[in-house]
């Protein structure tokens, strides 16, 4: 089901401002920001609980993680995107929690939309992303490494090293823009300032060295440890879906 946190918000100079929802699980998160000149300028938190899913990561680098995944815009006057978080589930007490904070000291951020995709049926399998600025670190649970930048990396030749149990890796930047750029269709865009760098068939804790001074960030996505309340609640609402189906929409699964 899609719902709206927030409507045409404005946020200030400098300000950040949280949004939430009740809601018994949470699957996908979509921001539009079509702000004059600053649309380019939120940094996007979201917490389930008490619990960081998506680190005050900027919306240049989440509209372009959108652009090669699911679709979007970036721009400075337009920046629209998805994320993707898998499917949390909620305990009783907690909430859906969104922050966008506007990193501009002088100018207000305007027409800011958020909806979300809450309240589906279907398999427990928390994702979370997470921004790191470091250029050598290791990330636990790791599904997808994408290395970003707010210009093209596009003859980026340097080396970025990626190791874990199954394989040791070391691909030029350039190869993974490459990759990014096969999965938009129509006008590459800024595909040339994201690279899809690793994918890992299971969650494997993965370490990255790299040198590029031209990399602004690395976003990873990881599996997230599922507790056995939440896979229980998940199953429970499963079975009460199955129940309150007739026999031609059992029969369609």
């Amino acid at each position: 089901m899609l719902v709206t946190l927030g409507s045409n918000a404005t946020i200030g100079a400098g300000a950040s401002q949280t949004f939430q929802y009740a809601c018994n699980s949470f699957q996908k998160l979509y921001v539009s920001i079509e702000d004059t000149n600053d649309s380019l300028d939120a940094h996007v938190t979201v917490q389930i609980g008490n619990d960081v899913i998506c680190n005050d990561i900027s919306s240049y680098a989440l509209s372009h993680l959108s652009y090669v995944t699911s679709g979007g815009k970036t721009g400075a006057t337009s920046n629209i995107f998805v994320v993707d978080f898998g499917s949390h589930v909620l305990e009783p007490l907690e909430n859906l929690y969104v922050t966008i904070r506007n990193s501009d000291a002088s100018a207000s951020m305007d027409a800011l939309d958020i909806s979300a995709i809450v309240n589906e049926g279907g398999i427990y399998e928390p994702l979370k992303l997470t921004n790191y600025s470091d250029s050598v670190f290791t990330d636990s649970n790791t599904l997808a490494i994408y290395a970003w930048a707010d210009a093209s990396l596009k003859s980026d030749a340097t080396a970025f090293t990626v190791r874990n149990q199954a394989y040791s890796a070391t691909p030029q930047v350039q190869s993974g823009v490459s990759v990014s750029e096969t999965m938009v269709q129509g006008s590459l865009g800024n595909a040339n300032m994201i690279g899809v760098m690793a994918k890992n068939q299971v969650p494997l804790d993965t370490s990255v060295n790299y040198s590029s001074t031209a990399i602004d960030g690395v976003i990873c996505i990881s599996a997230m440890p599922k507790m056995p309340s939440k896979a229980q609640a998940s199953g429970q609402a499963g079975r009460a879906v199955l129940a309150s189906m007739t026999s031609s929409e059992r029969k369609a699964l």
